[in-house]
């Protein structure tokens, strides 16, 4: 088919060509980078976090008598604790710790091994054996804590072993053997200071988002080493992470109460189960990904809306013309095929202008509010689906010219 005839065409009607060009480059960017931060925050919801979040309680007491303010009720209350819960059906494991999952805090520290290396900023925390048990975590290399690696009752020995995620282990043994070094805390200066560590063991999965800032603390999200210790005091109390059979949370919750009241009295106790904390942590990231999906269904209805209506009014204003071609021998075929080249034409041109739209909001999204750049896959895709909606909505229309008669060119009126 010729195409003079009908960039001739759509000379005569330059500013609705020029609205919907435009219409289709704004549909490409924003429609584009509304996907590229869907799937950034779809990827950061789903980040597995190496624990068994679910399943997983978190508990707090909060002592009010004075008795708590020995160091050895509370070891003894931790220890009477520990027995109690774990006796609850439906209670797989259960530590005392001051780790908390999904809340966006934590305690840091620098550390290095002791026969030289780069200091790493990491993540730590304290707790008692059965905290990988607790938090689901799988150990790949060594073991974890166990009885006497730590003392009992008010006789706590040094720390001397600890337990580190697979990421601090491979930056500070890049040769993949990090079971049985010895590391030591590390001054900013990179000076060991304290007693030396032991590793026993190495975790393959840690994501807690404390510090989860790109500009600040990139990478210390997945790195954490564990020490073995009781922790607790009659200011924060006593905490634990539970980890339940799975569909038993709410009747392990409502036993554990009566369990620890039982234990001693003296005290006010808390819930907040993981799975809650968790949706509350990415209930921003969520509401970005309905919203952004609202407004990609929004602009893709109404750039076919915008096709489907000019294309509609093209036809209307030229059916007498329409007629004539058929009068002259032009084919239903060639009427459908002259208003799809027209959209085609006009479609490309607007793709063509929306690429360079998307790269350009993508620069000033990257620079201003996310690292998440755009990938080409993504323009193309976007691409392919929008031409493929411009010919859908070009059909109707295009059909309905098609089957102009030609005997619409001999009518006056």
């Amino acid at each position: 088919m010729n195409i003079g005839p009908i960039l001739r065409a759509m000379k005569h009607n330059r500013t609705r060509v020029f609205l919907l060009v435009l219409e289709i480059a704004m549909t490409l960017a924003i429609v584009t980078n509304c996907v590229n931060v869907i799937i950034a925050e779809r990827a950061k919801i789903h980040r597995p976090s190496g624990f068994d979040d679910e399943n997983i309680l978190w508990v707090r007491t909060r002592p009010f008598t004075p008795e708590f303010q020995e160091t050895a009720t509370l070891d003894m209350t931790s220890d009477a604790d520990i027995r109690a819960i774990q006796s609850i059906p439906g209670v797989k494991a259960v530590a005392n710790t001051h780790f908390q999952l999904w809340e966006g805090g934590g305690s840091s520290t620098g550390v290095k091994p002791v026969d030289g290396g780069q200091r790493q900023l990491t993540q730590q925390y304290y707790a008692t054996k059965d905290i990988f048990q607790a938090l689901g975590s799988k150990i790949i290399e060594g073991r974890g804590f166990q009885e006497g690696d730590h003392g009992i009752g008010t006789q706590p020995d040094p720390v001397r072993v600890t337990v580190i995620s697979k990421t601090v282990a491979d930056a500070l043994f890049p040769d993949g053997r990090a079971v049985g070094k010895t590391i030591a805390f590390a001054t900013d200066a990179g000076e060991t200071v304290g007693d030396p560590l032991q590793v026993i063991g190495v975790i393959e999965t840690f994501f807690n988002p404390y510090g989860y800032n790109p500009d600040t603390w990139r990478g210390l999200a997945d790195r954490a080493i564990f020490l073995p210790a009781r922790v607790g005091s009659y200011r924060s109390g006593l905490r634990y992470l539970v980890r339940t059979e799975p569909g038993m949370m709410p009747s392990v919750m409502a036993q554990i109460e009566k369990k620890l009241v039982a234990v001693n009295g003296g005290r006010v106790v808390d819930f907040a189960p993981t799975p809650e904390k968790k949706a509350g942590w990415f209930a921003a990231a969520r509401l970005t990904v309905g919203v952004m999906t609202g407004l990609i269904i929004a602009l893709v209805f109404v750039t076919a809306l915008g096709i489907l209506g000019i294309t509609a009014l093209s036809v209307s204003e030229r059916t007498k013309q329409i007629g004539t071609r058929r009068a002259l021998g032009a084919t239903r075929g060639d009427i459908l095929r002259h208003f799809l080249i027209e959209n085609w034409v006009t479609t490309t041109a607007g793709l063509a202008i929306g690429v360079g739209a998307a790269y350009a909001l993508n620069f000033l999204l990257v620079s201003k509010l996310t690292d998440v750049k755009m990938p080409w896959q993504l323009v193309a895709v976007g691409m392919v689906l929008l031409w493929i909606n411009g010919i859908i909505a070009t059909l109707p229309p295009a059909l309905r010219a098609a089957r102009v008669p030609p005997s619409i060119a001999t009518r006056s009126v």
